[in-house]
């Protein structure tokens, strides 16, 4: 029997106030006489008003450069004041800083004369460094702090001398996106070339409604690249530099890696061939290239043919790193087991006594309002509940290409709907109807091999290729006369790698689709297995294609907004009535290689209590079923540049709470807070406030008078904002599943369970260290399969008068297992999950196979 786990032990550290960090740090300001030329600059080069200096490329080469230096100033804003921008443990010499800044002015994309001009406005002589005494534990300094308590903390961890006993693993610090890194050095396992190091990441956050700073850790590991593979065409490498010599004079050198990306880019040869070859591309490369010492960085195409020579060296090391599909099969698997987080965990708090101490283990929130959710639901869809979804008729076109493949899909569509489907080599274009009774499905098959082709980009941009067809499946396919649903079978998508990522027609295709009222999903195609599947007793041996094909089908209902079950009552004495469900997402997409637009499109989600009528809304989409309004707003918004501003999302997100609390007496909004802080600012965790709702400038309004709204804000690992996680009980360690209370009044945690997905994926296995298995001692297994939890932070952010925050957490954290097509437990609650799946359909990137499911773990 597997055991229980009530309590949680979280990665998390609390500064401790009677050991504080007090340090004296040196200060550099950014000169405000630099702002005006720097803005003139930028004008050059993007035309129109600039708001802020893009200094963001500066601040990568410091951090990249500087040891020992945090960058506390993300942009030059306007005026002419000077602003806080580095903190370092030592003066660093202010004319090293300056070439820097030189190097990165010449950098920027300007004529030779306005780079002159700029660079005669500034000088060494403004940069200097003032001493500043902090102390980090205290209130006074909280801004400063969340800086540099991760530079600290890197610098204790990674001092010479100090040594993890967790097979005796030293480490370097390196530079990171949120907070800060530390890195295992030299890299494991290098004698059978399969080398990898771990990491260590340290942030510094905060909790909603509470001042105190906590430090979040992350344990994983880095895989290396041991021999020459296969480089990307659409996106650079990540290569982490080790010099011995600082690479820019005047800096000294410390235990400290720096970054730097190569990118495959075009060359042409002496002859006026053309080939492809490693280059350095990125900010970091180029003004290292002004600087005059981009030869100091290894050559890239040496270190793509033989990257092993590089990480074996003692001095001067390059590392290349292995993403997913650079080599043929992987050496080394992603993610680091409790078996090594817990004894690093363990390393780290010692380490770091007194100053910090480890939260205490979260217990077990032991309420359930909605019993027996989970799964995908089985039940067969009714033909009266399908008639109050679509109407009389559905259409079902099936875009297939073998016989196979459209068995599979009709056998689950038998499943679905109850009753038995012509056979794959009786269907044809003509299609044939099955009646139901309250309505007639409408069934055909259509090759369409034109339909389905990759995108024919020769002579033409990819717009023109995209429209091209769309325009193709507009004359093929004409309008749909009544509610329709397309499976498409199509390739693999590692058939559209590298420079094949351009033919991927998913896009146009399901914006064809769209145009002609068109829901769709697409599948790969039917696949011989690799192996004989295991024979199970009592079971029917396991079909990867038929699972594949079915969970494609289940997704067209999705898409449909069909729920066969209902949601399950409220369990006694938690909730008086069922809520209806309402989400609000923010659909965003920076100027694309298909569509050059900029899209920023709040929508919004609303679920009746029974779970069983979904509607959707957008700006401008009023509310409608989900089927009709997802063709709606991909009519509405793919081919439109719109940037809704804040005051817009606002506007949007007030009407909706309004419509649906007068609609329904008990009303759940879900919130995400990642991904609608950023336009709604009154959700982050600085502002918002309990039992108020935030509408812009205005003040607060009490949720009391939103009639029947509670508000649940969800906040996931996206950027390192929740903790890692694992069980704790008197005997060892588990992952369970479960709601927990976390550090301050009404915030919990959600976990859950592991996936069937990675069902071979043990928690006692360590890539690190001997252990023992039946009594025997077995060596470390890099190539382990490994999962985690992910920790998402659920705030119960508004009530009502007699709630229990208890119930509604319960409420959020079961509407993970809520989503009835999906076998296990998705990210967001249902109805977020719902409403971020719209960006399928304005977004590129979002048009995948249904091969995955949602990512349930982080590794």
């Amino acid at each position: 029997m597997a055991p229980r786990y009530d309590d949680l032990a979280v990665t998390v550290l609390r500064l401790d106030p009677e050991a504080p960090i007090q340090r004296t740090y040196h200060l550099m300001r950014f000169p405000g006489r630099w702002k005006e030329p720097l803005r003139r600059l930028a004008q050059a080069q993007r035309g129109g008003d600039v708001a802020s200096i893009p200094i963001a490329s500066l601040n990568d080469a410091i951090t990249a450069l500087v040891p020992d230096c945090v960058v506390t100033l993300p942009y030059a804003g306007r005026g002419d004041d000077d602003q806080e921008w580095l903190l370092a443990y030592r003066a660093v010499n202010p004319a090293a800083i300056f070439n820097l800044v030189a190097a990165w002015v010449r950098a920027q994309k300007g004529t030779p004369e306005q780079i002159s001009l700029t660079l005669s406005q500034l000088h060494a002589s403004h940069l200097t460094w003032s001493p500043v005494h902090l102390n980090l534990t205290g209130p006074e300094d909280r801004q400063r702090a969340m800086r540099l308590l991760p530079m600290e903390i890197a610098a204790t961890l990674s001092r010479p001398g100090a040594t993890c006993p967790h097979n005796e693993l030293r480490f370097l610090r390196c530079p990171s996106a949120d907070g800060t890194e530390i890195m295992s050095w030299p890299p494991e396992r290098i004698e059978d070339q399969t080398p990898f190091s771990v990491k260590i990441g340290v942030s510094v956050q905060t909790l909603p409604t509470s001042d105190e700073l906590l430090v979040y850790l992350s344990y994983g590991v880095r895989r290396w690249m041991p021999v020459r593979g296969k480089l990307a065409f659409d996106h650079g490498h990540s290569v982490y530099l080790a010099p011995t010599v600082p690479y820019l004079a005047g800096l000294e050198n410390s235990r400290h890696f720096g970054t730097a990306r190569i990118k495959q880019v075009k060359v042409t040869e002496r002859d006026g061939s053309s080939s492809y070859g490693p280059r350095w591309d990125d900010a970091l490369a180029r003004v290292l290239k002004k600087a005059g010492c981009l030869n100091r960085l290894p050559d890239p195409q040496q270190l793509v043919d033989k990257p092993l020579d590089y990480l074996q060296r003692h001095g001067d090391a390059a590392a290349l790193v292995y993403s997913t599909g650079m080599l043929s099969a992987e050496k080394v698997s992603a993610g680091l087991s409790v078996a090594d987080r817990q004894p690093l965990m363990d390393w780290v708090i010692n380490e770091l006594t007194p100053h910090l101490r480890p939260a205490t283990a979260l217990p077990r929130e032991k309420c359930t309002v909605y019993k027996g959710l989970g799964g995908i639901s089985g039940s067969r869809v009714s033909a009266t509940y399908l008639n109050e979804i679509v109407g009389p008729r559905l259409d079902i076109e099936l875009l297939t290409d073998t016989d196979r493949a459209t068995q599979y899909a009709l056998d689950r569509l038998a499943t679905r709907l109850g009753v038995p489907m012509p056979r794959a080599e009786q269907l044809d274009e003509a299609g044939s109807h099955v009646d139901l009774g309250a309505v007639t499905i409408g069934i055909r098959r259509l090759a369409a091999p034109t339909i389905r082709a990759d995108l024919d980009r020769v002579g033409r941009r990819p717009q023109a290729a995209v429209e091209a067809r769309i325009a193709h499946i507009a004359d093929t396919l004409g309008q749909a006369a009544n509610p329709t649903i397309a499976l498409v079978e199509i390739a693999h998508p590692d058939a559209y790698q590298g420079r094949q990522r351009g033919d991927d027609p998913k896009f146009a295709i399901r914006h064809g689709l769209l145009r002609t009222g068109r829901l769709s999903q697409f599948v790969t195609p039917v696949a011989e297995p690799k192996r004989p599947p295991r024979a199970h007793e009592g079971r029917e041996p396991s079909d990867p294609n038929r699972e594949r094909f079915a969970a494609a089908v289940d997704d067209l209902f999705r898409q449909l907004g069909v729920r066969p079950e209902p949601l399950p009552g409220p369990a006694r004495n938690t909730l008086l009535r069922q809520p209806a469900l309402l989400a609000i997402w923010m659909i965003r997409q920076n100027k694309g290689r298909v569509w050059g637009l900029a899209r920023q499109v709040p929508v919004a989600v609303l679920v009746n209590p029974t779970g069983q009528h979904v509607q959707v809304r957008a700006p401008k989409v009023p509310w409608q079923p989900l089927h009709t309004g997802l063709v709606d707003i991909g009519k509405q918004y793919v081919n439109v540049d719109l940037k809704c501003g804040p005051d817009d999302v606002v506007r949007f997100a007030r009407d909706v709470i309004d419509e649906a609390t007068s609609a329904f007496p008990d009303t759940l909004l879900l919130t995400h807070a990642q991904n609608l802080r950023g336009v709604w600012n009154t959700l982050t965790n600085g502002r918002i406030q309990l039992d108020s709702l935030g509408f812009g400038a205005a003040e607060p309004q009490p949720i009391s008078k939103l009639s029947g709204l509670r508000h649940v804000r969800v906040r996931t690992a996206e950027g390192g904002e929740t903790p890692e996680c694992y069980g704790v009980t008197d005997d060892g360690t588990g992952q369970p599943k479960g709601l927990w209370r976390f550090l301050v009044p009404r915030v919990y945690g959600s976990t859950t369970g592991k996936p069937s997905t990675h069902s071979g994926a043990l928690k006692g296995v360590s890539k690190l260290v001997p252990g023992e298995h039946n009594g025997k001692l077995t060596a470390p297994k890099p190539k382990a399969q490994v999962w985690n939890p992910q920790f998402i932070e659920l705030l119960v952010a508004g009530l009502q008068d007699g709630d229990q925050p208890e119930h509604w957490a319960a409420l959020a954290h079961e509407l993970r297992d809520a989503a009835p097509y999906v076998r296990g437990t998705t990210v967001l609650p249902w109805p977020l999950h719902l409403a971020e799946q719209i960006e399928e359909y304005l977004l590129p990137t979002k048009i995948t196979d249904l091969g995955s499911q949602e990512v349930l773990g982080d590794e």
